[in-house]
């Protein structure tokens, strides 16, 4: 018999063996936990039906708000632990990916940054740069190591992010510089991590995103637009593009795995269809020659 420590200690070895990132190891364990309490005590996780997991997911995609996205990060965690721990994959049409659409990209204009980087607090400042000057993702924020600063080269290193990657990001002289405050005032606390938390080694990144949402609140940036800290990213490869960086760099310097999700960038910038000409204004051009 196996109870409910034993079963998510051994699912989360596996995802560690794996080589997954600690964030999705986090989400996979959480979610998985969730599952295992609407469970009997008495529950032998050795003998699960797979219509648990189906019901499970289907239930709570019907009774919560919770994100498409959110929902299939449940799916996968069930699905994955299924299929390794207990040999009994679940079919994909039985626990189908819901489909989705995509958030739309909402960039920072220049004067909003600006007004961002006003703000007195040196910590929220450093994660605002990281953010829009070199295009970190949150949980990259948050698990950010002094050690990953490269002031030599002029290069930030991003370690086990999202599947697992590692990256490289140019380091601008501003950002450099405003990491450099942020360490002089906090120099007592930072550890190996460069925001540090009291007990649980790096920050949590929902700590970052709270922090982050409450200055737009307190200034008033576009409060019904339901920005958050991934626009800084959005603003970062936005303005990448504009400035007439090769796109094969953007997918390099944003850690994507496929180009068509740097490809949204593209999308999303319309002044070159505003700029461009018309047939009809051709036509009006000729006969006017």
């Amino acid at each position: 018999m196996m109870n409910q420590n034993d079963a998510c200690q051994r699912f989360k070895s596996w995802l560690e063996f794996r080589g997954l990132a600690s964030g999705t190891i986090t989400q996979y364990i959480y979610w998985f936990t969730k599952f295992s309490e609407s469970l009997p005590p008495d529950t032998d996780f050795l003998l699960l039906d797979k219509q648990l997991a189906i019901d499970y997911v289907f239930n709570f995609k019907a009774n919560t708000k919770l994100s498409p996205s959110t929902i299939n990060v449940i799916s996968s965690a069930l699905c994955d632990y299924y299929d390794v721990i207990l040999g009994r994959p679940i079919s994909k049409r039985c626990l189908p990916n819901i489909k989705y659409t995509q958030k739309e990209i909402n960039v920072f204009t220049d004067s909003e940054i600006s007004l961002l980087l006003q703000n007195s607090d040196i910590r929220l400042k450093a994660w605002i740069f990281l953010g829009f000057d070199c295009g970190f993702r949150v949980s990259e924020v948050a698990n950010f190591k002094v050690k990953d600063i490269d002031s030599d080269n002029m290069l930030l290193h991003i370690t086990n992010s999202k599947r697992g990657k590692s990256r490289y990001v140019k380091l601008s002289p501003r950002c450099l510089e405003v990491l450099r405050r942020y360490y002089v005032t906090y120099k007592d606390e930072i550890t190996d991590y460069m925001f540090p938390h009291k007990t649980k080694g790096h920050i949590p990144p929902q700590y970052i995103s709270t922090a982050f949402h409450k200055l737009l609140l307190k200034l008033s940036i576009r409060p019904d637009d339901k920005l958050r800290f991934h626009n800084l990213r959005d603003t970062f490869a936005t303005n990448l593009w504009k400035a007439g960086c090769d796109i094969f760099l953007i997918k390099k310097v944003l850690g994507h795995s496929s180009i068509k999700s740097t490809a949204r960038y593209i999308s999303c910038n319309t002044n070159d269809i505003s700029d461009m000409i018309s047939p009809s204004d051709i036509m009006n051009g000729k006969k006017h020659e």
